[in-house]
C-alpha cells in the first residue's frame, strides 16, 4: 500500500559534525555538490510522494529556502529542538498529518530501493531494515512472528535479529496517533521516535522488510560521513547506473511532437486506488494541481487554471468558444496547422475571425500585423496564435505581439502546447489573457488533460457572453469547481495522479533545468544532423529548440516510412513532416530524455543512412 505523504525529521543540531557542516544543519552537507536533503527529496518524488513535511530546529531558515523552491516541500519548526528528542518532533507535526507516511531521518544517503520496498509493502506499518553495515553506532532490532519486538543498539540485548535500523519507515495514522499518546505518557525529554515504537509494539501491528544488501549510510559523526563519501556513495551510483542500463531496452524514445516520453515515476502514478472523484481528497488533488500549473507560469495572484478531459485542441475550443463576444472577432495568426485549426473551431462555432495569413515557416511580420490590427481595432477583441508552431518547428514572440495587442486594448490567447513547461513563460510580465496546453508534452505527463490558464479579471468578465457551449465553457467549469472543489465532468482521475506526479518532477529539475536540458538536447542533434549533411526547413534564428523540421533527402533510396521502421524497431519513434513549403520530417527534443538518447539516436540514424546507401 503506497503513501503519498513523507514527514522528515531534521530539527537536530548535528554537534558531532559542527565543524564540517558550518553552521548548516546536516540534511545540507554536500555529497558530490549537492545537500543529501534535496537528492533525499528527488527520490521521495520519484517514489510517488506528493507532499513532504520537514520538521526543523536548528537554522530552520535553510529548510524553509526549500519550501518556497518546491511547492510539495511544507515546514513545521520544533521550537524545543535543543531540549527535545525526535519524538517530540515527529509530534511538532501532527497538525500537517492526516495520511499514512514515511518517516525519513535527514541524515540518510540510500537507494531508491529503499522507498520503493515500503510502498510496495502490502502492511500499513513498515520498519525498513538491512544486512550488517559495521558502520559503527548501529541499531538491532528484534524481531518475532514477522514483527519487531525491540531494539537496542547493544546486540546482546536483541534474541531474534532482524537487521539494522535504517531509519526508514511506513507509519500508519493508527499507529502515529498512539505514538504520540505514548510521548505525552513518557517522562524523559529525550524521547526518541525509535523507543516509542518499541513502547507500543505490543499494542500495534508493525512490520519489517529487510534488504540485506541495501546500500545506505546515516552521517552522524566524521567517521560515518567518511565512509558514506568513500564507500556508500561511489557503490550506490554503480547500482543505480547499472540498473538504469538494464532497464534502456523497454525504454522507448518518442521524437515526435507528443505525447512525449514519461519518467518511471509518471508511469507508476498512474497505478492508484481506486476513488471517486467527488471525494474530497480528490478534489485537494486537483486544486493542488491547478494552483501549480499557475505556478508553472508564474501567475500566481491573478490567474486560474481550468482543468478539462479532452486533447490539447478540446482545450483550444473551450477557450475561443468562451471568450470572444459575439459581436467582435479574434484575429488568428496562422503560420502553422494549429493556426488553421483555430479558424477552424471559429468556424464551427460562427464566431468572427480575421486572419493573417503567413506562408507556413516563415516568420510574423510585426508590421503587418500591426496594419491589420489599426484596420480592424474596432471589430476585435482577442489575438491569438500559437507559440510553438510545431508544424514547422517556429517560435512565435509571446512578447511582441503583447506589445501591439496593449496598443490596440486586445486581449491575447496562447496556444502553449508544446511550449508550456518547456520554454519559460511569465505570464504577468507578458500580460498573456489565456494560455492553453495539454498534459502530455513538456510537462511530460500523460495525455488526456487539456489544461487553460487565465487571467481572473479576463475570465470573470467571459461569463457576459451568451454560451455557445456546455461541456467546454470555461467560465462554467471554474465557476463549478470554485463553489464546490470538484470538476463539473467526470475526469481522467488516474490522468490527473500522473500529472501531479510531473508538477511534481518539473519543480523539482526546477524550470530552468528543464529548459536548459531541453536546449542540450537541441544542441545535439542540431551538431549531429547537420555532421551527417541534412538541411534545416527554418534559419536556425527561428527554431524553437524543442522540435526541428528536416529536409527529407533528396535520393531514391530514401522512403520515410521505412525510415521511420527501422528507427522505431530500435524504440526511436520519428514524425512525418506538415506542410511547409519543402517535404520534411519532424524531430523533437521534449519529453523526459537527455543528451546521451539523442547520441544514441543519432548513431542508429547514421547506420540507416550507410545501410540504405542514402547520400546527403
Amino acid at each position: 500500500m503506497s503513501v503519498h505523504v513523507a514527514v522528515i525529521l531534521a530539527a537536530g543540531v548535528g554537534s558531532r559534525l559542527q565543524d564540517v557542516v558550518n553552521d548548516r544543519p546536516k540534511g545540507f552537507l554536500e555529497i558530490h555538490g549537492k545537500p543529501i536533503i534535496e537528492a533525499s527529496i528527488a527520490k521521495l518524488i520519484r517514489a510517488g510522494i506528493s507532499q513532504i513535511i520537514i520538521v526543523t530546529g536548528y537554522e530552520h531558515e535553510f529548510y524553509e529556502e526549500l519550501a518556497v523552491k518546491y511547492p510539495f516541500v511544507f515546514t513545521v519548526k520544533n521550537e524545543a529542538y535543543a531540549a527535545t528528542g525526535s519524538m517530540a518532533s515527529l509530534k511538532t507535526a501532527s497538525s500537517l498529518i492526516s495520511d499514512d507516511f514515511l518517516l525519513l531521518e535527514s541524515d540518510l544517503v540510500y537507494e531508491f530501493q529503499a522507498l520503493s520496498t515500503l510502498q510496495n509493502s502490502a502492511q500499513r506499518n513498515v520498519i525498513l531494515l538491512s544486512g550488517p553495515t559495521q558502520a559503527g553506532d548501529e541499531v538491532y532490532v528484534g524481531i518475532k512472528h514477522e514483527r519487531i519486538v525491540n531494539m537496542s543498539k547493544d546486540i546482546r540485548e536483541i534474541e531474534v535479529l532482524g537487521g539494522e535500523l535504517v531509519g526508514i519507515s511506513k507509519i500508519s495514522v493508527d499507529l502515529y496517533l498512539k505514538m504520540i499518546a505514548q510521548c505525552e505518557q513518557a517522562d524523559a525529554t529525550q524521547y526518541h521516535y525509535e523507543d516509542c515504537l518499541t513502547d507500543v509494539t505490543d499494542r500495534s501491528d508493525i512490520g519489517f522488510r529487510t534488504i540485506e544488501n541495501l546500500i545506505w549510510g546515516e552521517i552522524d559523526d566524521k567517521s560515518h560521513l567518511e565512509r558514506v563519501v568513500e564507500t556508500v556513495y561511489p557503490s550506490l551510483l554503480e547500482k543505480e547506473t547499472s540498473a538504469m542500463i538494464e532497464k534502456s531496452p523497454q525504454r522507448k524514445i518518442l521524437l515526435n511532437p507528443g505525447p512525449a516520453t514519461t519518467t518511471e515515476g509518471v508511469k507508476a502514478a498512474l497505478v492508484v486506488e481506486d476513488i471517486c472523484p467527488r471525494e474530497g481528497e480528490f478534489g485537494a488533488l486537483v486544486e493542488g494541481i491547478r494552483q501549480d500549473l499557475v505556478r508553472v507560469v508564474h501567475g500566481e495572484g491573478e490567474y486560474e487554471c481550468v482543468l478539462f478531459a479532452s486533447s490539447g485542441t478540446g482545450a483550444v475550443e473551450a477557450c475561443l468558444s468562451s471568450v470572444v463576444p459575439e459581436d467582435k472577432s479574434v484575429l488568428i495568426i496562422n503560420n502553422g496547422a494549429y493556426g488553421v485549426r483555430m479558424q477552424q473551431i471559429c468556424s464551427y462555432f460562427s464566431i468572427s475571425s480575421i486572419e493573417y495569413k503567413v506562408d507556413w515557416g516563415e516568420p510574423i511580420d510585426f508590421t503587418v500585423l500591426d496594419a491589420m490590427l489599426a484596420d480592424h481595432r474596432e471589430d476585435l477583441s482577442h489575438i491569438a496564435f500559437v507559440h510553438h508552431e510545431t508544424t514547422v518547428g517556429l517560435l512565435n514572440s509571446i512578447d511582441k505581439v503583447s506589445e501591439l495587442a496593449s496598443r490596440y486594448n486586445l486581449e491575447i490567447i496562447v496556444d502553449a502546447m508544446s511550449s508550456f513547461a518547456g520554454i519559460p513563460i511569465d505570464v504577468k510580465r507578458q500580460n498573456v489573457h489565456y494560455l492553453v496546453s495539454s498534459s502530455n508534452k513538456c510537462i511530460q505527463g500523460m495525455p488526456g488533460i487539456g489544461i487553460v490558464i487565465c487571467k481572473r479579471d479576463s475570465l470573470h468578465r467571459s461569463r457576459e457572453i451568451r454560451q455557445r457551449n456546455f461541456y467546454f465553457n470555461l467560465y462554467e467549469n471554474y465557476r463549478f469547481f470554485n463553489e464546490r472543489k470538484e470538476m463539473q465532468f467526470t475526469p481522467p482521475v488516474q490522468l490527473l495522479y500522473a500529472l501531479r506526479q510531473a508538477i511534481n518532477e518539473y519543480f523539482l529539475e526546477t524550470e530552468k533545468g528543464r529548459a536548459d536540458r531541453y536546449s542540450d538536447n537541441y544542441a545535439v542533434l542540431i551538431k549531429g544532423l547537420s555532421k551527417l549533411g541534412f538541411e534545416f526547413l527554418l534559419d536556425k534564428q527561428h527554431h524553437a529548440k524543442i522540435l526541428t523540421a528536416i529536409v527529407e533527402p533528396d535520393d531514391d533510396n530514401y522512403s520515410f516510412t521505412a525510415m521511420h521502421d527501422y528507427l522505431y524497431a530500435r524504440g526511436f519513434t520519428i514524425y512525418p513532416g506538415k506542410g511547409g513549403q519543402r517535404d520534411t520530417f519532424r524531430l523533437a527534443n521534449m519529453g523526459a530524455i537527455d543528451s546521451n538518447d539523442i547520441d544514441q539516436f543519432l548513431h542508429c540514424l547514421e547506420q540507416y543512412m550507410q545501410e540504405s546507401e542514402i547520400t546527403l
